[in-house]
């Protein structure tokens, strides 16, 4: 076979050469894309491992701020004694003055509002329970 290749045109052999580099420049072009795809594949991976570590971590952040498991129904419990009382000589117990438990307001000082999260009945129309504001340091007992 070398025999026949010896007696081509000289034209022949630099195409031949030329063609010859062409292929080893294309070689090294296909090892350096195949070098960038391995390095962008081993990004997606490290940046998708992050991608589940963040969501994974949101969730349990989530689930602290807003537990799964909910009370059925909230049932109304009525307010801790608003009101202070004394008894008298006689043995009976006399109201008196609504009283704030954490600053101690009496009085004007005390409002009474409806409470909108806690509805006592639907019918003839709604009626809500009611709470104490303090308005002077606006505790809601």
């Amino acid at each position: 076979m070398e025999n026949e290749l010896d007696g081509l045109p000289s034209e022949y052999d630099a195409m031949i050469d030329r063609l010859s580099n062409q292929i080893e420049e294309l070689f090294s072009e296909i090892h350096y894309y195949q070098a960038l795809v391995t390095e962008k594949e081993n990004q997606i991976i490290r940046l998708t491992t992050e991608n589940n570590q963040l969501k994974m971590k949101i969730r349990s952040l989530n689930e602290q701020v807003n537990p799964t498991s909910y009370p059925s129904q909230k049932s109304y419990t009525p307010p801790k004694q608003p009101y202070s009382t004394t008894t008298t000589s006689g043995g009976f117990k006399s109201v008196m003055k609504r009283q704030c438990p954490q600053c101690g307001a009496m009085g004007f000082a005390i409002k009474e509002v409806d409470d909108k999260t806690n509805i006592i009945s639907y019918v003839p129309r709604r009626i809500y329970a009611k709470k104490m504001v303090c308005t002077k340091c606006r505790n809601e007992f």
